[in-house]
Protein backbone atom coordinates (compact mmCIF):
# COMPACT_ATOMS: atom_id res chain seq x y z
CA UNK A 1 0.00 0.00 0.00
CA UNK A 2 1.29 3.20 -1.04
CA UNK A 3 1.27 6.20 1.02
CA UNK A 4 -1.07 7.82 -1.49
CA UNK A 5 -3.61 5.33 -1.06
CA UNK A 6 -3.73 5.87 2.76
CA UNK A 7 -4.04 9.47 2.22
CA UNK A 8 -6.96 9.16 -0.17
CA UNK A 9 -8.13 6.58 2.46
CA UNK A 10 -8.28 8.71 4.98
CA UNK A 11 -9.07 12.36 4.11
CA UNK A 12 -7.55 14.97 6.09
CA UNK A 13 -11.32 16.48 8.39
CA UNK A 14 -12.25 19.97 9.17
CA UNK A 15 -12.45 18.21 12.29
CA UNK A 16 -9.46 16.15 12.64
CA UNK A 17 -7.43 17.36 15.73
CA UNK A 18 -4.45 19.43 15.49
CA UNK A 19 -2.13 21.03 17.47
CA UNK A 20 -0.67 24.94 16.82
CA UNK A 21 1.77 26.51 18.74
CA UNK A 22 -0.09 28.53 21.59
CA UNK A 23 -3.51 26.26 20.94
CA UNK A 24 -3.94 22.70 23.06
CA UNK A 25 -6.95 21.16 22.20
CA UNK A 26 -9.62 20.04 24.66
CA UNK A 27 -12.07 17.60 23.54
CA UNK A 28 -15.27 16.51 25.69
CA UNK A 29 -15.36 12.82 26.58
CA UNK A 30 -19.11 11.38 26.08
CA UNK A 31 -20.67 9.64 29.39
CA UNK A 32 -19.22 6.02 28.63
CA UNK A 33 -15.66 6.69 28.18
CA UNK A 34 -15.75 9.29 30.76
CA UNK A 35 -16.68 6.61 33.59
CA UNK A 36 -13.81 4.83 32.20
CA UNK A 37 -11.55 8.13 32.84
CA UNK A 38 -12.94 8.57 36.29
CA UNK A 39 -12.59 5.32 37.34
CA UNK A 40 -8.72 6.00 36.69
CA UNK A 41 -8.43 9.54 38.29
CA UNK A 42 -9.51 12.03 36.11
CA UNK A 43 -11.23 14.85 37.81
CA UNK A 44 -13.57 17.59 35.87
CA UNK A 45 -15.25 16.79 32.54
CA UNK A 46 -13.19 18.91 29.89
CA UNK A 47 -9.19 17.01 28.79
CA UNK A 48 -6.84 17.63 26.37
CA UNK A 49 -5.94 14.28 23.99
CA UNK A 50 -2.43 13.36 25.44
CA UNK A 51 -4.78 13.24 28.86
CA UNK A 52 -7.41 11.04 27.48
CA UNK A 53 -4.90 8.63 26.26
CA UNK A 54 -2.91 8.69 29.70
CA UNK A 55 -6.21 8.05 32.18
CA UNK A 56 -6.65 5.56 29.33
CA UNK A 57 -3.45 3.74 30.08
CA UNK A 58 -3.63 4.01 33.87
CA UNK A 59 -7.30 2.54 33.49
CA UNK A 60 -6.17 -0.46 31.62
CA UNK A 61 -3.31 -1.00 34.27
CA UNK A 62 -5.62 -0.37 36.96
CA UNK A 63 -7.90 -3.03 36.14
CA UNK A 64 -5.34 -5.36 35.14
CA UNK A 65 -6.82 -5.64 31.51
CA UNK A 66 -3.31 -6.50 30.00
CA UNK A 67 -2.35 -9.91 28.74
CA UNK A 68 0.80 -10.85 31.73
CA UNK A 69 2.63 -12.50 28.64
CA UNK A 70 2.17 -10.39 25.79
CA UNK A 71 1.94 -7.31 27.85
CA UNK A 72 0.58 -5.36 24.28
CA UNK A 73 -2.30 -7.17 24.38
CA UNK A 74 -5.06 -5.42 25.75
CA UNK A 75 -8.35 -8.17 27.30
CA UNK A 76 -11.37 -5.64 27.35
CA UNK A 77 -14.02 -8.38 27.08
CA UNK A 78 -16.72 -8.08 29.32
CA UNK A 79 -15.42 -4.57 30.51
CA UNK A 80 -17.14 -1.09 29.53
CA UNK A 81 -14.01 -0.47 27.43
CA UNK A 82 -14.74 -3.68 25.39
CA UNK A 83 -17.90 -2.10 24.69
CA UNK A 84 -16.88 1.11 23.99
CA UNK A 85 -14.31 -0.62 21.18
CA UNK A 86 -16.68 -3.63 20.29
CA UNK A 87 -14.08 -5.61 20.65
CA UNK A 88 -12.84 -8.51 22.94
CA UNK A 89 -9.48 -7.31 23.24
CA UNK A 90 -6.40 -5.19 20.99
CA UNK A 91 -3.08 -5.06 20.67
CA UNK A 92 -1.45 -1.74 21.75
CA UNK A 93 0.48 -1.87 18.47
CA UNK A 94 -2.38 -1.43 16.36
CA UNK A 95 -4.09 1.28 18.26
CA UNK A 96 -6.67 2.26 15.65
CA UNK A 97 -9.55 0.62 17.31
CA UNK A 98 -8.83 2.42 20.01
CA UNK A 99 -8.20 5.78 17.86
CA UNK A 100 -11.27 5.24 15.86
CA UNK A 101 -13.42 4.76 19.76
CA UNK A 102 -11.60 8.13 20.57
CA UNK A 103 -13.10 9.58 17.20
CA UNK A 104 -16.79 8.68 18.50
CA UNK A 105 -16.21 9.32 21.97
CA UNK A 106 -15.10 12.82 22.11
CA UNK A 107 -16.26 16.17 21.67
CA UNK A 108 -13.88 19.40 20.62
CA UNK A 109 -14.42 22.18 22.47
CA UNK A 110 -11.84 24.29 21.18
CA UNK A 111 -13.08 27.06 19.38
CA UNK A 112 -12.48 28.13 15.60
CA UNK A 113 -10.50 31.12 15.31
CA UNK A 114 -8.72 30.28 18.58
Amino acid sequence: MTSSSTSAQYPPSENACSITPGQVNQVRPKLPLLKILQAAGAQGEIFTVKEVMHFLGQYIMVKQLYDQQAQHMVHCGGDLLGELLGLQSFSVKDPSPLYEMLRKNLVSTTVPGD
